[in-house]
């Protein structure tokens, strides 16, 4: 591998950014490690016979955590999103130690020389010279000086991160370029012929018209064909290993949810209503609402009277500001009061323009607003705004309008861009700040003033009570507690207390969530190592009490008879009726077969040689295949279909033989061998790595 000071004594200049995420973590500390974990074992997991530690895994789940932060800053990260975030990093965590060992093995290496030429020759690696930051910003072309500048600062930094995070990259970079590597060498042992391509190319265009008669399986019972035991056993004999199946266990439970009572009604009412006063008289009504409301994300705007968002506030439009007018249910379980909180004049609608620039890692807030100041005294001192505007602006859609956003009403701007716009005369120019940037608006035309009303409200969500929790906790342990401690069976308790028995089939033990529970990760993993007949603690998820109970447990391998009788059943109750039709066949023409099973016979329908569906007739492989198989003006032997027998005669086969240029179709199938080889190929060193994932006793 290359090292730092070697390509710095070759005067090299070096990156490698994968995408957004690389980039920032080359460029600021936004992956910090971390550990974390529990169980009794320090190994998450095992990889061709080495042990994955907790603590490293963590290490890169809590750097991935981090890097979907920096690039979802507006977004809540929860639990389930944390679960995708540690599937991605086990499975690229798995495939690095699988290819590595490949690498190794088949000596797939990248030298000095090579890795030099990728990041710093004339051949720049393409992640490097597509990232914006080390590009010229006149050119767009990548300036392999604005590289030389991180560079040398990295031993600035005391601390050691800068180079250590280098370093770490260089190690990812050189990853990819030997996989690049490994990919077009399973590549090459793909080849496409001639007479691939087409018949691929022939296949969308050879159709063929016929007729037919279709004897549906539903016209046997199937009573009349039972599979007997002996036939069962035979078929799973030569089929058991279709039928593998992971470690899983099933699982019944209850449900306690928690509701809020009557008397939660009562006391979530009588809260909000001894907040009357204060709403009334407390000027700053948006820092009351902060401190007591349960709705979050309320946004209050000035709108006139047919316009209003709540009907309830109808007579509050004209009365006296301050005015309060509330508690009332504004939804189910929603107490709300309401305050007319200003009343002003303002113009309905308005025609603006506006220029935004964007503080970026390179230019900071204080430079955007200094340059935003500058275009503002020009075009006071008689600079053309829309000129500016186009040359300027960021808004690429309003730009090339001069910033003309047009005509808009009140509210459909974000609340500092709106209030500007409707609070300043025409031909005002005024400078905010938004989660957009910094724009210089100027209101251009603005339409007659309208009485409107700002509305401010507090809601309080109608909640259980803690009394209330410990009441449904009560029920559920005491369901838990007469199974362990007398021995009444889970099922008889459910009939006896008029319950609802729910289930879960087949839960392996990195499924996230029990189906209908969300957040139940934790059930998951106490099914892990509780054996049939186990009865849990009670669980809380969320306002409900969950007590579950053990029925089957799965082992890894071939699935039992027992497990898969119903599929085998159905399959060999298919063949069954498929062999009997197929006997009972005895006529030579579709007129009499269809006479002989009270059916009819089915005219010129068109079948397409690549569409393994027929309209009017459905999903149907083995339909079109016996079509393109038969000859014309002859009577085919039964087909045997997915859902009947059918037998056809085909009237016209239209085979077009295409002798143009199959350069293209020939690549798109070459193309598709390599995708597909190159994934074949991982699979197959994957399994043969025996990947032991022990993610359940941590997570």
């Amino acid at each position: 591998m290359a090292t730092l000071q070697n390509i710095r004594n070759r005067s090299g200049l070096l990156l490698a950014v994968i995408g957004i995420a690389m980039l920032a973590f080359i460029l600021g500390d936004l992956l910090k490690a971390g550990n974390s974990g529990g169980g009794n074992s320090v190994n998450v997991g095992e990889v061709l016979g080495e042990h994955v530690l907790i603590q490293t895994f963590q290490k890169k789940v809590d750097e991935g955590i981090e890097n979907w932060k920096s690039q979802n800053q507006q977004a809540v990260l929860n639990q389930l999103t944390i679960a995708q975030i540690r599937d991605q990093i086990w499975n690229q965590h798995v495939r690095d130690l699988v290819m590595h060992n490949e690498f190794e093995t088949l000596g797939v290496d990248v030298s000095d020389d090579e890795f030099f030429e990728l990041l710093q020759g004339l051949n720049v690696h393409p992640e490097i010279s597509k990232v914006p930051t080390f590009q010229d910003p006149k050119t767009g072309n990548f300036d392999r000086t604005r590289v030389l500048g991180y560079l040398k600062q990295i031993d600035q930094d005391e601390t050691g991160e800068a180079r250590n995070r280098w370093v770490a990259f260089q190690k990812y970079l050189i990853g990819l370029i030997k996989s690049s590597k490994y990919n077009s060498l399973v590549g090459k042992a793909m080849y496409t012929t001639n007479d691939e391509a087409r018949i691929e190319s022939n296949s969308a265009t050879n159709n063929a018209i016929f007729n037919y008669v279709a004897i549906p399986f539903t016209s046997i019972d199937d009573k009349d064909v039972e599979p007997t035991d002996a036939e069962l056993e035979r078929y799973y004999a030569e089929h058991k290993y279709e039928y593998e199946q992971e470690a899983s266990k099933d699982v019944d439970f209850v449900v306690y949810t928690a509701v809020a009572s009557l008397e939660d009604d009562a006391q979530t009412k009588a809260e909000i209503t001894q907040l009357i006063v204060d709403f009334e008289t407390y000027d700053d009504y948006d820092l009351m609402v902060r401190r007591n409301s349960d709705n979050t994300n309320s946004i209050f705007s000035f709108t006139t009277e047919d316009k209003l968002q709540d009907p309830n506030w109808k007579n509050l439009f004209n009365a006296e500001k301050g005015t309060v007018f509330g508690p009332y249910l504004t939804s189910q379980g929603v107490y709300r009061i309401a305050k007319l909180a200003e009343v002003e004049y303002r113009p309905d609608s308005v025609k603006a323009r506006h220029i935004l620039i964007k503080p970026t890692q390179e230019i900071s807030l204080d430079s955007v607003n200094i340059k935003i100041d500058a275009l503002k005294i020009a075009i006071e001192s008689g600079a053309d705004f829309a000129v500016l505007a186009n040359k300027n602006s960021e808004d690429q859609s309003s730009a090339i309008k001069g910033g003309d956003l047009g005509w808009f009403k009140e509210g459909q701007m974000v609340n500092e861009f709106n209030e500007a716009c409707f609070t300043s005369k025409e031909g005002d120019l005024s400078v905010v700040t938004t989660q957009f940037g910094v724009h210089l608006i100027e209101v251009t035309k603005a339409s007659k003033s309208v009485k409107k009303a700002k509305i401010a409200y507090i809601d309080r969500n109608i909640e259980p009570s803690t009394e209330t929790f410990n009441t449904y906790y009560s029920q559920a342990a005491q369901f838990a507690g007469k199974i362990l401690n007398e021995g009444i069976p889970f099922d008889t308790l459910i009939t006896n207390n008029n319950l609802v028995k729910r289930s879960d089939k087949n839960v392996t033990a990195n499924k996230q969530n029990i189906s209908g529970l969300p957040n139940s990760r934790e059930m998951i993993r106490w099914m892990h190592t509780a054996e049939v007949n186990s009865v849990s603690e009670v669980f809380q998820f969320d306002n409900s009490y969950v007590v579950a109970y053990i029925t089957k447990e799965y082992n890894r391998g071939v699935s039992e008879l027992q497990d898969i009788k119903e599929q085998i059943t159905a399959l060999l109750v298919k063949e069954k009726k498929a062999s009997k039709i197929f006997q009972d066949i005895i006529d030579s023409d579709l007129t009499s077969i269809a006479d002989a099973n009270a059916t009819i016979v089915v005219s010129d329908k068109k079948a397409v040689f690549s569409n393994p569906s027929i309209e009017g007739v459905g999903y149907e492989p083995e339909l079109v295949g016996g079509v393109f198989a038969s000859k014309i003006g002859e009577v085919s032997p039964p087909i045997n279909g997915r859902n009947a027998v059918y037998v056809v005669e085909v009237i016209n086969l239209e085979e077009v033989k295409s002798n143009e240029d199959l350069s293209v179709q020939k690549s798109k199938l070459q193309t598709q061998a390599i995708s597909y080889a190159n994934s074949a190929s991982y699979n197959a060193l994957k399994e043969a790595a025996n990947v032991q994932d022990n993610r359940v006793d941590f997570y």
